[in-house]
């Protein structure tokens, strides 16, 4: 963490070797959250590139630099946000991009199958990403309020909504 820390105050004063290693660190995370907002793994890469882009212009705004990973995702959030398709397709990811994504990444924990996709289809945009925030990114309640733009109540309402609208679809 002082690691993360230090590179975070070295990239807000410029130090571009710095602001790569940060980029480095959190860009696997920042993928799986994109790939699993966007559900195309071009547009993932394309999101993680562009918060990426958004970041460095914007680093030496950065206020809390133990707070990087948050600023981070706060940015991803957004761009994501704004590259969401009109429509949210169910079988975003065929099986055979599962297994590979999986391989690659090593997110078999978080694509366990095709199932998980299912069911999150079944999720309106928005709970469906601070759902994300939540058990992808990690993030609390209160993070993912911040991040969100939304109050803490209304996140842990929403999320509380989404995993219960998670469960009746498993037992269909």
């Amino acid at each position: 963490m002082e690691q993360t820390i230090a590179a975070a105050k070295a990239a807000k004063k410029g130090d571009k070797a710095a602001f790569g290693e940060l980029f480095a660190q959190f860009s696997p995370e920042m993928y799986r959250y994109a790939l699993f907002c966007l559900g195309d793994r071009e547009a993932a890469q394309d999101a993680v590139q562009e918060a990426a882009l958004e970041a460095y212009r914007g680093i030496a705004g950065l206020r809390k630099p133990e707070k990087v990973k948050a600023w981070l995702f706060k940015i991803l959030y957004a761009v994501c946000k704004r590259g969401q398709r009109e429509k949210y397709e169910a079988d975003f990811i065929d099986p055979e991009e599962s297994r590979n994504i999986a391989a690659e990444d090593n997110a078999a924990a978080v694509l366990q199958s095709m199932e998980t996709a299912r069911l999150l289809a079944r999720l309106n945009e928005t709970d469906r990403r601070l759902l994300l925030l939540s058990v992808v990114g990690g993030y609390s309640g209160k993070e993912v309020a911040r991040m969100a733009g939304m109050t803490h109540g209304a996140v842990r309402t929403r999320i509380s909504r989404a995993l219960k609208t998670l469960r009746e679809g498993e037992q269909e």
